[in-house]
C-alpha cells in the first residue's frame, strides 16, 4: 500500500510532499493527503510530474470543483476547471491570463460570497528569475497569539464583506457604485471574524480582505476601524508567515479557510504562468 511521505517545513503550518503517487491515487492515498492537508494548511509539491489532468484530479481528491467566477481573463473553454494566472499576452495582444505582474494585496480568495472555496492549488509553469513570491499568513496562529481578553471580544462579531468593489477598489463585473457611502448599507455577506474550522475544528481568524471597505456588523465606524487595524497587524506579522519562491514544477496546496495569501511584484519583462484550481468550501460557522 502507497502511504505518503510528509517532511514537516514549519510546524502545524507548512510541509513538503516529494514522493506523490500521482498516477496510482487510490482513495487511501486520498485519505492520507486530507489528513496531511488539515495538519499542515500549505502543502507544497515537488519534483512530481504534475500536469493539468493530474491537478484536477487531486483537486477533487479534497472536494468538488469550484469554477472561479467574475474574471475577466484566465478562463480555459478546454478546460473550464483550470484558472490561469499570468502575465503573458495572446498572439492577438489580449491578456492570456488573470493578475498581471503587479503586487496583489493580502487576501482570501472569494471572501465576498457566501461559501468560500476550501482549497486552492497552484502549479508553476514558469517563473520570473526574482520576484513574484507568495506569502501565506496562519489564522490558527494568528489568533491563538491574541490576548485573552481580545478573544473574548471577538465572540459574536461579524465583518460585513462588501460584493460590489474587487480587491483593488474596481467594481466588480455586473456591479454598480451604491449611492451611498456607508458601506454596511452595501450588498454582500456577513463572515464570523473567529470562525471554526470544520476539518480541524480549531478556531482561526477570518478577515477576508480589503480592509479599507470593512465594518462590523452593529459596531460603530470609529470602534470597528480600531479593531479591523489591531486584527490585521497581528494577522499579518512575520511571526506569522512563510513564503514560496517558485521554482518551475512547484505545486501548492494551501487552506483558504484558515491562511490569508498574497505576492509581491515582478518585472513585467519576465514571464510567470501558474495554473490554478480549485475546491468547494462551506459557509464559515463562528467559533464558539
Amino acid at each position: 500500500m502507497t502511504r505518503l511521505v510528509v517532511k514537516e517545513i514549519v510546524a502545524g503550518f507548512v510541509a513538503e510532499i516529494t514522493d506523490f503517487p500521482v498516477h496510482n491515487m487510490d482513495e487511501q492515498v486520498a485519505i492520507d493527503l486530507r489528513n496531511a492537508w488539515t495538519k499542515y494548511p500549505v502543502l507544497r509539491f515537488r519534483n512530481v510530474p504534475i500536469g493539468d489532468a493530474e491537478q484536477i484530479a487531486i483537486t477533487k481528491a479534497l472536494g468538488p470543483i469550484f469554477l472561479t467566477t467574475n474574471v475577466q481573463h484566465g478562463k480555459r473553454e478546454d478546460s473550464p476547471e483550470i484558472f490561469v494566472i499570468a502575465n503573458k499576452k495572446n498572439p492577438d495582444g489580449t491578456p492570456a491570463g488573470d493578475l498581471g505582474d503587479g503586487e496583489v494585496q493580502w487576501h482570501t480568495d472569494h471572501w465576498w460570497i457566501k461559501q468560500p472555496p476550501s482549497a486552492a492549488l497552484l502549479r508553476a509553469l514558469e517563473v520570473p528569475p526574482a520576484g513574484g513570491n507568495t506569502y501565506w499568513a496562519n489564522m490558527y496562529s494568528a489568533y491563538a497569539a491574541l490576548p485573552d481578553s481580545m478573544k473574548a471580544r471577538l465572540r459574536g462579531l461579524y465583518i460585513h464583506h462588501q460584493d460590489v468593489l474587487d480587491i483593488s477598489g474596481a467594481p466588480r463585473r455586473g456591479k454598480e457604485m451604491p449611492a451611498s457611502k456607508d458601506f454596511a448599507a452595501w450588498s454582500g455577506v456577513d463572515h464570523p471574524i473567529v470562525m471554526r474550522h470544520p476539518a480541524s475544528g480549531k478556531p482561526c481568524l477570518y478577515l477576508g480582505a480589503g480592509r479599507e471597505r470593512q465594518v462590523i456588523v452593529g459596531m460603530r465606524q470609529d470602534e470597528a476601524s480600531e479593531l479591523l487595524d489591531q486584527l490585521w497587524q497581528c494577522a499579518t506579522s512575520p511571526d506569522h508567515v512563510w513564503h514560496q519562491e517558485w521554482r518551475p514544477g512547484d505545486m501548492i496546496i494551501w487552506d483558504n479557510r484558515c491562511l490569508l495569501h498574497r505576492r509581491d511584484q515582478f518585472d513585467p519583462r519576465s514571464v510567470r504562468l501558474m495554473h490554478r484550481t480549485t475546491a468547494q468550501g462551506q459557509r464559515p460557522v463562528a467559533a464558539a
